[in-house]
């Protein structure tokens, strides 16, 4: 009888026990009920670093993964800690805080690092919107910037542990921070890496601030060794966003881990930030890119067009029809790719194959209607390709570095306005139009012969016709 009751009070307790939460889910309610008698902005400052670490020999282990922490912690914080923990453990267990490098290797080993977030996969990227090193094309422009990015993405040592890639919009910053998270990725799936606009930054701090909780986000971005932070001027002027920035950049650089910025602006034309945040960023080693010459520009749209082609077998475009995207568009990289989507889609995705007259069709609609320029405009566009002056221009000299620019600016005067030959003429100067036909007859031969250097400063002379109205 006896072993039967005792038998039976055993089972008991143990029904009991298996009733009872784990040792983590206490922790956790402790932990909120800790929470709800100190100021949201301790919570996250001290609090919020704890960590649950694992029961070891019927203690329950805590730790703290710095000195000023577990100070502060132990100083101010632990006995109300522990006397929550005494009231819902029901197993009696003893509540142990320690500095997280003092506890004994085997443990550590065993439970892994805490305060560790797991690394989130990257998808596949769809084909032919994929920001990739291979998709990156590469020129003077940010050939530097290309060069540091796979330097970063490899993991290769790099003093600086700020790094700021800045340039106007559209110039390929955001495509190069996306090529090192891919390629870093690619070459370990265990390295921690994280990347956020700066926008997304902002908005994820005001959302945790609003519900009293920065904390998940101050974590997911502490713990990496590369965090990747996107058109940093969004935080012009936000203050408290600003200052949390600085924390997680301090926080990762003081680990050895490199944060990397981009920019609209050098970091000594930066304005707006605080004072503590500028000395950062001036302190960086810092790159620009700038927006890609007329080669690149042929790259970009000739590269993303194979690109679509791979999904889109009748995208089909003739190197007169990647000409006309290079001139007819002025403004950065994605609104070339913007013609090409464009361009895609007029063509009913794979329906039909791409006409010139579908294309002129896309570029009025992405550039508006064309300008026509004035014979002045022209004319002062030559003198600036060619560094020549207005007398020079007009004058009757027959000096191949004076004529030449002037044979090319009578023909661009003929075939980009609809000014007869002898108001060409008038306009530079000239007693009848003989001139301005001879010179219209002889540039239109050199094309039909394909001339790369007359074909070239044609196009290097009609791109500063077009900067000229742009600027207007």
């Amino acid at each position: 009888m006896g072993r039967t009751n005792g038998a039976e009070n055993n089972k008991d307790r143990a029904e009991r026990a298996a009733d009872l939460p784990g040792a983590r889910e206490l922790w956790t309610s402790v932990l909120g009920q800790v929470r709800a008698d100190v100021t949201a902005e301790d919570y996250d400052k001290w609090l919020a670093a704890i960590r649950f670490v694992a029961e070891v020999d019927n203690d329950i282990v805590i730790a703290a993964n710095d000195r000023l922490t577990f100070d502060r912690v132990s100083a101010e914080y632990l006995r109300d800690i522990r006397t929550a923990w005494q009231k819902q453990d029901a197993k009696g267990r003893r509540l142990k805080f320690a500095l997280w490098r003092d506890l004994k290797p085997e443990i550590r080993e065993m439970v892994g690092n805490p305060w560790q977030t797991p690394v989130v996969r990257l998808q596949k990227p769809v084909s032919g919107q994929s920001m990739t090193f291979e998709t990156l094309v590469v020129g003077e422009s940010n050939r530097r910037a290309f060069g540091l990015a796979k330097r970063l993405a490899s993991g290769e040592p790099i003093p600086a542990g700020v790094i700021v890639i800045y340039g106007q919009p559209g110039t390929g910053k955001t495509h190069m921070l996306k090529s090192i998270q891919t390629e870093a990725r690619k070459r370990s799936d265990e390295r921690r890496i994280a990347y956020l606009s700066a926008e997304e930054f902002m908005t994820r701090f005001v959302e945790g601030a609003r519900a009293g909780d920065t904390a998940a986000l101050q974590a997911f971005v502490k713990q990496n060794e590369l965090l990747m932070i996107d058109d940093v001027h969004w935080f012009r002027g936000k203050a408290k966003t600003d200052k949390a920035f600085f924390g997680a950049l301090r926080a990762v650089t003081s680990e050895g881990g490199h944060v990397i910025i981009t920019a609209d602006a050098a970091p000594g034309d930066m304005v707006g930030l605080s004072k503590e945040l500028t000395s950062e960023i001036r302190g960086a080693a810092s790159v620009e890119v700038a927006f890609p010459d007329q080669d690149m520009r042929k790259e970009i749209v000739q590269r993303h067009a194979e690109l679509i082609a791979a999904s889109t077998p009748n995208f089909v475009l003739t190197e007169a029809m990647v000409d006309r995207i290079v001139s007819g568009i002025r403004g950065p990289g994605r609104e070339l790719c913007g013609v090409l989507w464009s361009l895609q889609l007029e063509s009913g995705y794979g329906e039909y194959a791409p006409t010139p007259e579908m294309l002129e069709t896309v570029i009025r609609r992405i550039a508006g209607e064309p300008r026509t320029p004035s014979l002045d405009d022209i004319k002062r566009a030559c003198m600036e390709a060619f560094s020549i002056s207005r007398s020079d221009i007009e004058s009757a000299s027959k000096v191949r570095t004076i004529c030449y620019p002037r044979q090319i600016a009578m023909y661009l005067s003929r075939t980009m306005t609809k000014k007869s030959y002898p108001q060409i003429a008038a306009a530079y100067k000239k007693k009848d139009h003989t001139t301005v036909l001879h010179a219209y007859r002889k540039v239109t031969k050199a094309l039909k012969n394909s001339d790369p250097d007359m074909i070239a400063d044609i196009e290097r002379t009609r791109t500063c016709v077009f900067e000229r109205l742009a600027a207007q």
